[in-house]
């Protein structure tokens, strides 16, 4: 008889940068975090540093890694970098206001505000290939770490197209699911994974 294995996984989006305090849409780009966006690292850090945390996993770009390393460093582990863990390819609204994209782009800009999932960023990634590749990495994590807990640190999009992977559901709830900076959303998988916390951010309560 198959002795049931419950892997949890730690799904956190990184701590602010000064374009997310600004409006500004960032995409690919290698900004890190900025002082509040230290702050709230170094309390998700505080949080976890007593779980039985066996690997860390984290998108390349500056603000996420940073954020990877700050938790990291109480549980002693490295970081495995996996690409597939970075933001959506925004083309050519990378850099930009919302304002600017929103004057030029009223329709698409529209679109993303209701229901994102059908689209194509311009010159840039669908939604369809963000959501593949999060879903790919993570299977990945789960496999690598049966029975044990993982954490993932990544970018918003990424967290909320997981998250409607593990409910089952299609991108279209994207606009109904809040994802804070530093927040922490919490997946247990035996054989369905479950959502068990979304969102918490209690550990940036002062």
């Amino acid at each position: 008889m198959d002795v049931q294995v419950t892997t949890t996984i730690l799904l956190v989006r990184h701590g602010q940068t000064n374009a997310n305090a600004g409006g500004f849409y960032m995409g690919w780009s290698d900004e890190d975090l900025n002082e509040l966006g230290y702050t709230q690292a170094r309390r998700l850090s505080s949080r976890l540093a007593s779980l039985p945390i066996a690997s860390i996993f984290t998108s390349p770009l500056k603000r996420a890694y940073t954020t990877a390393m700050i938790l990291a460093e109480p549980h002693k582990l490295g970081l495995t970098v996996l690409d597939d863990l970075t933001e959506i390819q925004l083309g050519d609204w990378q850099g930009l206001h919302m304002d600017k994209i929103k004057q030029r782009w009223p329709e698409l800009w529209r679109q993303s505000r209701i229901d994102p999932s059908g689209l194509t960023m311009p010159n840039g990634e669908s939604y369809r290939q963000v959501t593949e590749r999060a879903i790919r990495v993570f299977k990945m994590v789960i496999e690598a770490n049966r029975g044990k807990q993982a954490v993932i640190v990544t970018h918003e999009v990424i967290v909320k197209v997981l998250l409607a992977h593990v409910l089952g559901v299609s991108n279209s709830i994207y606009r109904r699911i809040e994802v804070d900076n530093a927040s922490l959303s919490l997946i247990r998988v035996s054989n369905n994974p479950q959502l068990v916390m979304l969102n918490d951010t209690s550990h940036l309560e002062s």
